[in-house]
This record gives structure tokens, C-alpha cells and sequence, in this order.
């Protein structure tokens, strides 16, 4: 009997944490978990926003086959998936018992049962085979690190001014920060989706320096750091019952976060200025589970996150339902050098999930290494392209588009099929 702890770390970033290149000792338990698993660096979200890369995370489908890209989707999720086989389904006829802490998500996904304390969840659920997942706000704005993780991380010999400090202090405590002369659809009126007691969106406006930067990586790193404390307190729980080993440990994100490299703060639901950079959309994925798995395996390969769930039925022998987006990634991870389509792709609406009603803006792009182009549509503009060669500008700071006209053309006309694909006609599978 193999459990799964499935932890999603909302808005966490791979670089940041240490074993994905973080210079900073941000992640000493979530290192140790990779260096006993297999860890995958290059991982890309399907979405720059909470929601639509859940959804695709947990049913291994892009947001234009799920469709669950925004709120008014949202609300229509429940009745428009009636009779949906999802993989949770799947597991639960294999005997596995579902439960997770976002309420919203039980019945379309395909489980009823849940809570917020995953220690109790723990141990009601220690005696069977369990799916539980945990979606962890750690590292989600307001980044509020109590003392001595608010400076754990701040560079040597960084003064932050009376006015940084004022400004810092609006992203120690707001989940929503724009800059001014924005709105979002909570500061504009209409109900949120989500509804959720005790939990209040706070908005703060504020604007930084480039040469700011330090003191928010300090802050988003002592969140790191946070979350890896709490992940090590799950991890002792698990020892503590004697079932660590026994348990696939999945550590993974929904997306990844803005920190100044554009001059925004947070995600695209967040900073309003959400966008399609790596910064956004490169997460982490760990697998650790001794009984299945292969220990000190690391994978540069790019991968997406549609890729997971396909992965961990695979494990246990199980069919994901059909269509899927998804491939297994137990071929990499037998042999990282194994023939494998790097080729992701990923969509937003600027704003996220606190877009205007009637603002019609998206942006998708596909990632194909070592390519990378970004579409914009701003209906009734025409659209435009951006592509990065991500070999030479890992940074996503020079456009090529004119010096390789064949890759930009060849790479929109990949991205025009995908788009084609219509949303799926919701049934049973």
C-alpha cells in the first residue's frame, strides 16, 4: 500500500529554493526530500493564476481543454462537470480515499471529503490508503515572514529606506498589490467566486525600484523558508506513524511569481501586469517515494504540469481518463536522456482571476526548447508576437522574432492548432 501526499505550494518559484538554484540556504527539508527523490527543475505551469493551473494540475489538461480559466467558469465548473471522470475518480475505484483543504474543488474534481489541518487529516486517514493533497499559501502575497525570517535573507549591507519600509509593509500585509493607476475586480465591485469564511482580499497599491529588489526577494525567501518548515513538520508526522516511506511525497506549485523582474509584485491575479515569463510559469516538481522511485535523480528536461497526474497513475498502474493532455514522466525518470516532446504550453488574461468583466485580453505561448513564443491579443487589435531564445537569453530580455523568422512562424503555427482545439464537450468518459 503506497500513499499520496500531494503538497501545491501556491506561487512558489523554482529558483527560489535551493536545490533549483537558490544560493540562499532557502530550503534545507525540501533539498533533503529531492536528494531522496527524483526533483524536476524544469517544470512549466499551465496558467500564470491559482485556478485554471490547479485544475489542470489535478486532471492533466490544459485550461482550453478544462475551460476553468476564469470566475465565470468557475461558477459554472459544478454543473457543467456532472458525470466528469477525473483522476481522483480513478483513484478512489482503485481504494484510495480523496481529501483535500479547498472545499470549492470536492465535487467537480470527484471527492467530498476534506480540511484545512492536514496534521488531523493525517492521522483520521493513517489506517487506509490515502490521496491527500494540501495546498499550501506560504508563499502566496501577503509575504509576512515573522522575525528572523524577514531578514534571514537580505543581502549584507542592503539599507532599506524609510520609504521601501512603508512600502514593504503594504506587502506584508495585503494579498492583492498592484501598482497605481490599476483596478482589480476586487477593489471594482463584483462578488468574488470564491467565497470563503474568514478570508478577506486585501488590497495594497504600491510601486518599487528595480534596485529594490533585495528586500523582496528577502521577504518572498524567508516564505520559502516557512514553507519548508511546514513541509518538515509533515514529514515527521509521517515518520512519526511509520508511514514516510510508505507515502509518495509530491511537492509542486500552481504557477510561479513576479518579483521585480518587470517592475510588478505577485502573480497575475495579484500585480494585475500578470504575464507569460518564466518567472511566472517555472515551477518545481519533486517525487519521493523510496518503494517506487530512484534517490539523487535530477531532471533538467522540460516537462509541464499537465504532466503529473499522468505520472502518478502510472505508478500505480492506473489509466488516466480519457482525453488527456499529459504524458508520464516514468520514461524520464528511468532515463533522463529518454526521447521526450519538450513542448509546453500556458495561457492568462493579464488580470487573472481579478479581470474586469468585459476585459477580452489574453496571452498564451508555447515553450519548445530553445524557443519561446508569447502571443497578445487585445481584440479588436491585431495580435502580436515576442520570441526568446531561451538558450542564449534565459532572461527573456531580446526579441529574435526578426532574426528567425522561420522558428517564430513555424512556433505560431504549433500555438494556432493548439488553439484550435475547441474546450472539451463535458461528459462521461
Amino acid at each position: 500500500m503506497v500513499n499520496v501526499l500531494f503538497i501545491l505550494a501556491d506561487a512558489l518559484r523554482a529558483d527560489r529554493l535551493h536545490c533549483c538554484g537558490n544560493p540562499q540556504p532557502t530550503s534545507p527539508t525540501i533539498d533533503r526530500l529531492a536528494r531522496e527523490g527524483v526533483l524536476f527543475t524544469n517544470v512549466i505551469a499551465n496558467a500564470n493564476h491559482t485556478v485554471p493551473g490547479l485544475v489542470s494540475a489535478f486532471t492533466g489538461l490544459y485550461v482550453v481543454s478544462h475551460g476553468i480559466g476564469d470566475q465565470e467558469a468557475f461558477k459554472q465548473w459544478p454543473e457543467r462537470w456532472q458525470g466528469w471522470r477525473t483522476p481522483f475518480h480513478v483513484l478512489r475505484d482503485a481504494g484510495c480515499l480523496i481529501a483535500g483543504d479547498d472545499p470549492e474543488f470536492y465535487h467537480p474534481l470527484g471527492f467530498e471529503t476534506g480540511g484545512r489541518d492536514l496534521h488531523a487529516a493525517i492521522d483520521r486517514h493513517a489506517g487506509r490508503r490515502f490521496f491527500l493533497w494540501h495546498r499550501s499559501e506560504e508563499t502566496h502575497l501577503p509575504y509576512n515572514p515573522p522575525p528572523p525570517l524577514d531578514t534571514a535573507f537580505l543581502h549584507a549591507g542592503f539599507t532599506v529606506s524609510p520609504s521601501l519600509r512603508e512600502r514593504l509593509e503594504i506587502v506584508r500585509r495585503s494579498l492583492i498589490v498592484h501598482k497605481p493607476g490599476l483596478v482589480s475586480r476586487q477593489e471594482a465591485g463584483p462578488v468574488d467566486a470564491i467565497q470563503r469564511e474568514g478570508y478577506q482580499r486585501t488590497v495594497g497599491i504600491a510601486a518599487f525600484d528595480p534596485a529594490e529588489r533585495p528586500a523582496l526577494l528577502s521577504l518572498y525567501d524567508g516564505c520559502v523558508r516557512m514553507l519548508d518548515q511546514e513541509i518538515a513538520g509533515y514529514v515527521d508526522h509521517l515518520s512519526r506513524l511509520g508511514i514516510l516511506d510508505d507515502t509518495l511525497l509530491v511537492i509542486t506549485s500552481d504557477h510561479g511569481e513576479q518579483l521585480l523582474e518587470r517592475g510588478a509584485v505577485g502573480h497575475s491575479s495579484c500585480s494585475l501586469e500578470g504575464n507569460l515569463y518564466d518567472e511566472n510559469i517555472r515551477i518545481p516538481l519533486i517525487l519521493r517515494c523510496p518503494r517506487l522511485l530512484p534517490q539523487g535523480r535530477t531532471i533538467h528536461r522540460q516537462v509541464s504540469q499537465v504532466d503529473i497526474m499522468p505520472t502518478l497513475l502510472d505508478l500505480f498502474d492506473l489509466a488516466m481518463p480519457q482525453p488527456c493532455d499529459g504524458r508520464s514522466l516514468l520514461p524520464l525518470v528511468l532515463d533522463p536522456e529518454a526521447e521526450f516532446p519538450e513542448e509546453a504550453y500556458a495561457e492568462t488574461s493579464p488580470c487573472g482571476w481579478q479581470a474586469l468583466d468585459g476585459d477580452r485580453r489574453m496571452i498564451w505561448c508555447i515553450r519548445r526548447p530553445p524557443w519561446k513564443l508569447i502571443r497578445y491579443s487585445s481584440p479588436p487589435k491585431e495580435d502580436r508576437c515576442e520570441l526568446f531564445d531561451l538558450n542564449a537569453d534565459p532572461g527573456e530580455s531580446k526579441l529574435v522574432a526578426e532574426q528567425y523568422p522561420d522558428a517564430a512562424q513555424g512556433l505560431r503555427a504549433r500555438l494556432d492548432a493548439w488553439l484550435a482545439r475547441k474546450q472539451l464537450s463535458i461528459r462521461p468518459a
